[in-house]
């Protein structure tokens, strides 16, 4: 062998066990996140999951990790319509305009264990329907959780201004201390939660999660299941 094939034989092998003692790549720190003075609310995908906590890339790509507990609840988020709604029925919905013209963006369906849970009207924060997608206009909405005292459908040019004008429902969902007339405009995301427990947990589910003010890890867990992005 020549020494030039020798010395380039030589350098290949080298290169070879430099490449193969350079450090992988690390992936970047979860953020760790603080809700002392706020509740946390995170929407993404799982990205890996240990015995007390759970990483998600968010939607606005951030990578957070989120402490889950004995304590946490776990809920699966199943596709649903409207109808199977039922006057009486525990629903939640984030809308976005004023009181007096509430528009849907999402709509769940609650068991009856969950009852009562986040039951008002209040601000909320861009829903996953939106923020999954980008964001676009929406930056805040409101929530409102209570009872569907009445139902009815909606005709053409009912919604107004709305990609849904060609049909939808109005809802009349009262709440301690109040009620409020929200509609549902057709194509509206519609789910249901079905209780579940932590073992369903896994990477690659769409999730939306909950620290509530004061505490240190997830008080609330929803798993979109067969691919369901969980649009609260």
């Amino acid at each position: 062998m020549t020494p030039i094939r020798s010395l380039a034989l030589v350098s290949i092998v080298l290169a070879t066990l430099a490449a193969c003692s350079a450090p992988a790549p690390t992936a970047p720190a979860a953020e760790v996140l603080d809700a002392s003075s706020s509740t946390v609310r995170v929407r993404g995908t799982v990205q890996s999951v240990t015995d007390g906590s759970m990483t998600v890339e968010t939607w606005d790509g951030r990578t957070v990790a989120v402490p889950v507990a004995a304590t946490t609840r776990f809920v699966w988020v199943v596709a649903s319509s409207l109808s199977t709604l039922k006057d009486g029925d525990f629903v939640g919905t984030a809308t976005t305009g004023p009181k007096t013209a509430l528009q849907s963006l999402e709509l769940v369906i609650f068991p009856e264990s969950m009852r009562g849970a986040g039951e008002g009207h209040y601000d909320w924060d861009v829903p996953g329907v939106v923020a999954s997608r980008g964001g676009g206009s929406v930056v805040s909405s409101a929530m409102t959780n209570g009872t569907v005292q009445s139902q009815s459908a909606m005709t053409n040019g009912t919604v107004s201004g709305n990609e849904a004008s060609s049909g939808g429902r109005m809802l009349t969902i009262t709440y301690a201390g109040g009620s409020a007339n929200v509609t549902i405009p057709e194509g509206t995301p519609v789910v249901r939660f079905e209780p579940t427990e932590r073992a369903s947990l896994a990477v690659g589910q769409k999730v939306y999660a909950v620290i509530p003010k004061g505490t240190t890890s997830a008080g609330f867990l929803a798993m979109g299941k067969d691919g369901v992005i969980p649009p609260m």
